[in-house]
């Protein structure tokens, strides 16, 4: 088995020196922008100042009328201030957090773990088959190395995306995206920086509320008679008021318009107040994603999957001529508002919703212009119109943030390669594959190849030579290639996949579950994952896929091939049984058609007969020296079955060596 260390690799420049040389340029644009935030606030003080003195003034002179005016002006002028402040203050952050995004970028491609923001806390599916092994999740995880996204949906999705691998053709527009973005460095901070200052994006503000609320039935549906008085009845209370102040009727034609308006409004009056505190409930989270849905509506890209997700957002369909037909999960038309406007729009008829928390101006309005209709009016137009999207809306924000943290990773590593996914192929073979949580000048790559079906490889070596890591290494770069993202390899080939690992098993007190029980669950659970993924093509043909557009059908994604990882497998009895249930597991694997990685320091585990022809032995070695550091690792990868141990040479090093007896336990005849 060849080492494969950097091959493949084409030289590249370091991107810490593009990190350091951005961050110092939004540190300089913050320093620009705070100066005007303080100007700002300087002149706002002054203004409020001035406009006291100034009013103290014409009063004293007797000009009632001329302070009233100075003062009227002087609030419009604060007002305009007070939004040019708040201007400033949203750039100053937006700088702030650019920079802070770019000095992150430093600290992940170091692996400074505990320097960089803590992980979300996102927790995987009990059982599931790889995410607690491969260190899916939590510090030092590769959702922490990748996890750059600052909104909810963002979190949400990159999290499944690692957990569930992707098909073939959507793996393909993934890729084409990732690519795009990694270049796009403007656009991935801008990004960045517009979800960050979301604060939580979203999480307990109440938007499952609202989307029940944009997605669900309007109160005025099939009252026509409401609608019609919310015109008729308005113009009936002006007319009557203008007449009897002209003394042109009597006050009986005054009064009974308004009676029936009060009647009516009373008798609406608690589901118009319901309606409101729905779409109200949650709007404020909706509302932040607007600047970030601005900044994908006017995003320069030109991907299959970019240009679909500012489809959905409402802009103009343009730059990719496959755009459509390749990455079309909606069906809907694009509407001719975007997202961001029509987040606005909604804003705007809430805050005049709003009217009905000041009773002394809300009552007049309600009754004489029947004000809360013609506002629920306005807004149940709002969610014929685009209540349905709003969730595709935010489904495509955390999309688009998933793809750019995927970006980030290939723009952190450019040794990095986008991975070629062969359906039809039962071996993963893979050149220069290193470990994406190892700092890259701590990582140590070997050319690994698995499979082809009905094999394994067979992993043998001594304590800290590196087992354990290579399997991680194999794991999480067949992870990062089903999410569509570049992998910690030269080069790397793969049919797709359906990753189950037994790598840390545990017991449980509270389950009653001990430490072999808790090995034997696991394996079931591998070895029942590999008989799902038996005879793909046979899986195809049971369950075709759903006829096309044109009454055609396509052929069905073959069900993936298993990939399975173990690590040590069985450790909780005694040798002999231990050697016998492995194998015994080897056995019902092997007859799926699996392909995987098997460790273990059991060297006569595959001598049967049936498995030796099976197994591709491969092995890890260390050398031994004197002192403190007596042995030294290379973590390269060789043929064959190892022929060394350490473990008594490691006991020695911790200072519980054998006391001169020359390795002999005393107890021994």
């Amino acid at each position: 088995m060849e080492s494969g260390h950097h091959r493949g690799r084409p030289p590249t420049a370091d991107p810490t020196v593009r990190y350091r040389e951005r961050a110092g340029r939004f540190d300089r644009e913050a320093a620009e922008r705070l100066g005007s935030v303080r100007v700002y606030g300087r002149l706002r003080l002054g203004l409020f100042a001035a406009a006291i003195a100034g009013a103290w003034v014409f009063f004293a002179a007797g000009r009632g009328p001329a302070a009233w005016t100075f003062m009227a002006a002087a609030a419009l002028t604060f007002a305009i201030l007070v939004a040019r402040h708040h201007v400033a203050q949203r750039r100053l952050f937006r700088a702030r957090s650019m920079a802070d995004f770019n000095r992150e970028g430093i600290l992940r491609i170091r692996r400074r773990w505990f320097d960089l923001p803590d992980p979300p806390a996102v927790e995987a599916p009990r059982d599931h088959g790889y995410a607690d092994d491969l260190d899916l999740l939590g510090h030092g995880s590769l959702l922490h190395l990748a996890g750059v996204c600052g909104t909810a949906p963002g979190r949400e999705t990159l999290r499944r995306w690692l957990l569930e691998g992707a098909g073939p053709e959507t793996i393909a527009l993934r890729q084409e995206a990732v690519r795009e973005m990694a270049g796009a460095h403007d656009f991935r901070d801008r990004l960045v920086a517009e979800a960050r200052m979301m604060g939580s994006g979203g999480e307990g503000d109440g938007i499952d509320g609202f989307l029940a609320w944009a997605e669900g039935g309007a109160l005025l549906e099939g009252r026509s008679w409401v609608r019609a008085a919310g015109i008729l009845l308005p113009a009936v209370n002006v007319t009557a008021i203008v007449l009897y102040s002209l003394g042109m009727v009597p006050l009986p034609a005054l009064v009974w318009p308004l009676v029936v308006s009060t009647l009516l409004y009373t008798g609406l009056r608690r589901g118009l107040n319901a309606d409101f505190d729905e779409a109200d409930d949650g709007e404020s989270g909706v509302r932040r994603f607007a600047p970030l849905l601005a900044v994908l509506v006017d995003a320069p890209l030109r991907s299959a999957y970019a240009v679909e997700i500012r489809r959905r957002l409402g802009a103009a369909q343009a730059g990719h001529p496959s755009a459509g037909p390749r990455a079309a999960p909606s069906d809907r038309p694009a509407s001719p508002r975007t997202a961001p406007r029509e987040i606005a729009t909604l804003r705007r008829l809430l805050d005049l919703a709003d009217a009905r928390r000041s009773p002394l101006l809300h009552l007049p309005l309600a009754i004489v212009l029947l004000w809360d209709v013609h506002v629920l009016g306005a807004l149940e137009r709002w969610k014929a119109r685009s209540g349905h999207r709003v969730r595709d809306w935010l489904d495509a924000a955390g999309e688009a943030e998933a793809l750019a943290a995927l970006a980030t990773l290939a723009a952190d590593h450019p040794e990095w390669s986008f991975p070629e996914i062969e359906p039809g192929a039962t071996t993963l073979r893979g050149e220069a594959v290193g470990h994406p949580l190892l700092a890259p000048d701590a990582c140590v790559a070997n050319d690994v190849e698995v499979g082809p079906a009905g094999s394994f490889l067979l992993v043998t070596g001594s304590n800290m030579s590196g087992k354990s890591t290579l399997l991680k290494a194999v794991g999480l770069n067949a992870v990062l290639a089903q999410a569509g993202a570049p992998v910690c390899a030269g080069l790397l080939r793969m049919p797709p996949l359906r990753i189950v690992t037994s790598m840390r098993v545990e017991d449980s007190v509270v389950d009653g579950v001990s430490y072999f029980m808790a090995g034997l669950h696991r394996l079931k659970l591998v070895v029942d994952a590999a008989r799902d993924g038996q005879e793909p093509a046979l899986s195809a043909i049971a369950s075709p896929a759903d006829p096309t557009p044109d009454g055609t059908r396509k052929p069905a994604t073959p069900t993936p091939h298993t990939l399975y990882l173990l690590d040590e497998i069985l450790q909780g009895t005694n040798s002999a049984e231990r050697r016998i249930a492995a194998r015994t597991v080897l056995r019902h694997l092997l007859a799926t058609g699996a392909i995987g990685v098997v460790t273990t320091h059991d060297l006569a585990l595959a001598d049967a007969d049936d498995l030796v022809e099976r197994a591709v032995a491969v092995h890890f070695t260390e050398s031994v020296g004197e002192g403190a550091d007596g042995l030294t690792f290379d973590y390269r990868l060789r043929d064959g079955i190892a022929t060394s141990t350490n473990a008594l040479r490691l006991l020695e090093l911790v200072g519980l060596g054998d006391g001169g007896t020359g390795g002999r336990d005393p107890g021994d005849p």
